[in-house]
């Protein structure tokens, strides 16, 4: 497996490459990709890399995108697949109310316009059992304030789908 070097620089970059290439801005080619990555990386104050271990690649940033979108369970849902959907809410615990709000990374409408499942991208490089559970937590909340019954995590630098 090739080293990357993980950082909320990249991490950032490839939620902007996602949410460009579900909403069509950027085709999701790995040279569009590979060309986009290079231009978003410069405003964020760093210069692109050749290796991903020296820091942002736009080459691994473009395969990492088009992995992902290729992983049967997302290529399944991308055809109803939207990014960015704000979701917020509360509930009670008996003694006090909580609430919930957040950006889903993308939400797979139903054709009712519903939602059918919700989708959180995760960029880390590692992910320690702390982060995961927090992860899945954060999840879970978005699923019961939707009303959905299936989310997933997806570890894009793994190539791999969770459950909430």
């Amino acid at each position: 497996m090739v080293e990357i070097a993980g950082s909320a620089v990249r991490g950032t970059i490839l939620h902007k490459l996602m949410e460009e290439a579900l909403n069509g801005e950027t085709q999701d080619t790995v040279a569009e990709l590979e060309r986009r990555a290079e231009e978003l990386t410069a405003p964020l104050g760093r210069e692109p890399s050749v290796d991903p271990k020296s820091g942002i690649a736009p080459k691994d940033l473009a395969a990492t995108i088009v992995r992902t979108l290729k992983l049967p369970e997302i290529a399944a849902l991308r055809p109803c697949l939207t990014p960015e959907h704000t979701v917020f809410g509360g509930r009670s615990d008996g003694r006090n109310k909580i609430l919930v709000w957040g950006i889903a990374d993308a939400v797979a409408l139903a054709a009712n316009g519903g939602i059918k499942s919700i989708i959180d991208w995760k960029s880390d490089v590692e992910i320690g059992t702390e982060n995961l559970s927090a992860y899945r937590t954060r999840l879970g909340d978005y699923c019961r304030q939707t009303c959905v019954e299936r989310g997933l995590l997806v570890l894009m630098t793994a190539g791999t789908i969770l459950s909430a």
